[in-house]
């Protein structure tokens, strides 16, 4: 199985280089069929953990906030 930063990266790509929180967790749902726990979360922090928009951020910036803080859309750097 792929690491979360990478299915997030591919979830992205899919939906066209930006999308909603939703439409992201739309597209991995889809990506990995029978995902069970709390991968929402999971999905967030790969977004915040690889943005050097959030303050949560590791390294790795992957991707960046479209819109303002707190609206929930994403794009790829």
């Amino acid at each position: 199985m792929k690491p979360w930063k990478l299915e997030v990266v591919d979830a992205l790509r899919a939906l066209g280089g930006s999308a909603s929180l939703a439409q992201i967790y739309a597209q991995v749902r889809v990506q990995r069929p029978g995902v069970a726990g709390s991968w929402e979360a999971t999905v967030r922090n790969a977004l915040e953990c690889h943005s050097s928009d959030s303050a949560n951020f590791k390294g790795e910036d992957l991707f960046a906030l479209a819109a303002p803080k707190g609206h929930g859309i994403w794009r790829l750097r």
